[in-house]
């Protein structure tokens, strides 16, 4: 499993793209998970065809994890995809996806490509894909992702504050990327996750690399400094290349 992080920063980050993984299987299947705002421009950045990704995946749909969407559909139908998309999402969350495609092929209501729209659910799976969600806390209902292919297990949080659910999600995989948004600890009411709980639920679960992101940015260095003598995490970026198969070394990430 290979991961290519194309965005790690929060809503209104100025200096990241918006958060967002594009995870790559060794039949070269790829997931996106979550297109923001500045997704498209980064993926169109690193020269992939317009076939080349298989499945999107929605956390949620606050406009910073979706608001991309049409652009990309966009320039897929204008460079002539032909394969069938596959979208995942919340089953209540899909008629704001929908009004975001068809953003993408005014006024025309069609487009060159089937998109098959399907429910997140519990546990599913697709192709050799092994899926599982759980709900995290946050203000819009978030249901983070485990991934389990090749023998291999990826944990994707979306936004939200983690929760037993999705904490047990996080058990036993290969890596986790958990969002934490500040330095100092909030409120166990909070919608997001700090660096303080984070670490915590790092030791508790012998996680042996979890990756933070969607930091604010004023939060960065604070994060960066705090986490600087554990070496089991480590500060996403926009631009992390992660190759299950060679192993992650924390000693790769910086």
């Amino acid at each position: 499993m290979k991961i290519d992080v194309i965005g790690s920063g929060s809503a209104l980050s100025i200096i990241r793209n918006t958060s967002s993984i594009l995870v790559t299987d060794n039949h070269e299947q790829r997931w996106l998970i979550d297109c923001g705002p500045t997704v498209p421009r980064a993926l169109w950045q690193r020269c992939l065809d317009v076939n080349d990704i298989d499945v999107l995946y929605f956390t949620h749909i606050h406009p910073d994890h979706c608001a991309g969407l049409p652009v990309l559909l966009n320039r897929w139908k204008s460079f002539g995809r032909h394969k069938p998309l596959i979208i995942y999402c919340q089953p209540q969350q899909r008629e704001i996806l929908q009004q975001l495609v068809s953003m993408a092929t005014w006024p025309v209501p069609e487009i060159c490509f089937d998109i098959d729209w399907r429910d997140s659910q519990a546990q599913w799976q697709w192709q050799q894909w092994h899926l599982y969600t759980a709900a995290t806390q946050h203000e819009m209902p978030n249901l983070s992702l485990r991934i389990e292919v090749d023998g291999q297990a990826l944990f994707y949080s979306g936004d939200g504050r983690p929760t037993e659910a999705s904490s047990a999600l996080m058990q036993g995989c290969d890596l986790a990327f958990q969002e934490c948004a500040v330095s100092q600890p909030l409120p166990k009411e909070s919608s997001h996750g700090d660096v303080v709980s984070c670490l915590a639920l790092q030791q508790s679960l012998s996680l042996p690399v979890l990756g933070l992101y969607h930091c604010f940015d004023e939060e960065i260095a604070n994060i960066e400094a705090i986490i600087a003598g554990h070496p089991q995490v480590f500060l996403s970026y926009d631009g992390l290349m992660l190759d299950l198969d060679l192993g992650v070394a924390v000693a790769k990430l910086t």
